[in-house]
């Protein structure tokens, strides 16, 4: 019996191990199962995750793309508006030469053509904008007198300083230099011995100067570490254009060459053709004598502060607007059209004023002349100003 209870007792004791054990292994299962469980669920929100940022992704670069592919549309869009508000422009310009038989200032009411037709974009979030200017209320380049210019030159240089006239003298004949065809230096100048030893290397065109970015390349007028006293008038040391050059822009042209319109030049354009006379500029700009004073802008060259200044200038000037510069803007949020146009009657056209040179324009065309455009295109551009 002492062994059975041993026995027994042996096989109790080795059941309750056994339950014991097995009830431990449960537990660590479960353990392991949630365990486990947690790792995949950390592996599909990683997985979520990164699907998310690659389907943003791809739709950022879908939406990029499409923007892209549409944006020949939407140019070709704001491209029929800039042209549209052009027709309108000429349309106004034409009235007025119709009931006012000749223009002289932005005054008479042509200036702002969107006002006086009061004509709106016809698609919304569409904006336009127009500015007109008188191209024939600036100098002919070609045909300004070397006084002139190197009085011009020099007034640009002394700043505020005093003027001596002979700083003038080398711009002018970096000028000469660069449109003649020989290779003789003048005094102050520099032929193409003198830009060959530049960096980038290059040679004078010889040829008129035909639009101001020019300058930038003329001995003088660009910044020149070599030289820092005696250049720069137009281009400062970063490559910025100076006022000097805004103030000559405004007040030449490289298309007109009749008779400068008084009415439209800039205040730098008249103030350097008084030259000194500082109260002759302020009666040019109160307008017309009190006796004869029929608007505010000058309609006659026979007024007495007029025919001061044509003595005093040398310059050929009249009150007549024939020639337009159009610079349009076509607005859609960011995206924009631009159009710059220089517009200008049959007379007014570089070289119309003289026999020989009206040899060498060119002809209306035959759709130009059916549709019997009012004014001639002299020049045109598309979103940038390429004109001068």
């Amino acid at each position: 019996m002492g062994g059975r209870r041993l026995g027994t007792y042996h096989y109790l004791g080795s059941r309750k191990n056994r339950t014991q054990r097995a009830g431990g292994g449960f537990f660590l299962k479960k353990e392991k199962n949630r365990a486990k469980a947690g790792s995949i669920l950390i592996f599909v929100l990683v997985l979520i995750l990164l699907i998310s940022v690659i389907a943003t992704r791809l739709m950022q670069e879908t939406i990029q793309e499409m923007r892209y592919v549409s944006q020949q549309h939407f140019r070709d869009n704001l491209r029929i508006h800039a042209y549209s508000v052009l027709d309108l422009t000429v349309g106004v310009l034409n009235e007025f030469f119709m009931i006012e038989r000749t223009l002289y200032s932005p005054d008479q009411g042509w200036g702002d053509p969107l006002k006086y037709a009061e004509i709106l974009p016809f698609e919304p979030n569409v904006s336009w904008k127009v500015k007109i200017t008188d191209e024939s209320g600036k100098v002919p380049f070609a045909s300004t007198r070397e006084k002139d210019m190197i009085n011009l030159f020099a007034s640009m240089f002394a700043g505020e300083s005093l003027v001596d006239e002979d700083d003038g003298q080398p711009f002018y004949d970096a000028i000469m230099d660069w449109q003649d065809a020989d290779d003789e230096d003048r005094d102050e100048g520099a032929e193409d011995d003198y830009y060959e030893d530049l960096d980038p290397p290059y040679f004078t065109p010889g040829k008129k100067i035909e639009n101001f970015e020019e300058f930038r390349m003329i001995k003088g007028f660009a910044f020149d570490y070599d030289d820092p006293d005696n250049t720069g008038i137009f281009y400062e040391e970063d490559g910025r254009e100076t006022e000097n050059l805004l103030n000559f822009r405004n007040s030449f042209t490289f298309f007109h060459d009749g008779a400068v319109n008084v009415n439209g030049a800039s205040d730098f354009l008249l103030r350097f053709l008084c030259g000194e006379d500082e109260d002759l500029f302020e009666e040019l700009k109160s307008g017309p004598s009190s006796y004869s004073k029929e608007s505010s802008f000058f309609m006659s060259m026979n007024d007495p502060a007029l025919g001061q200044l044509a003595q005093k200038s040398g310059i050929k000037l009249g009150t007549v607007a024939s020639m337009f510069r159009i610079e349009i803007t076509v607005s859609r949020g960011k995206a924009n059209f631009q159009l710059h146009v220089i517009l200008g009657r049959d007379r007014a056209i570089p070289g119309a004023n003289s026999a020989e040179s009206r040899k060498n324009i060119k002809p209306i065309s035959p759709q130009n002349q059916k549709i019997k455009y009012p004014l001639r295109v002299i020049s045109l551009r598309e979103n940038e100003n390429l004109i001068d």
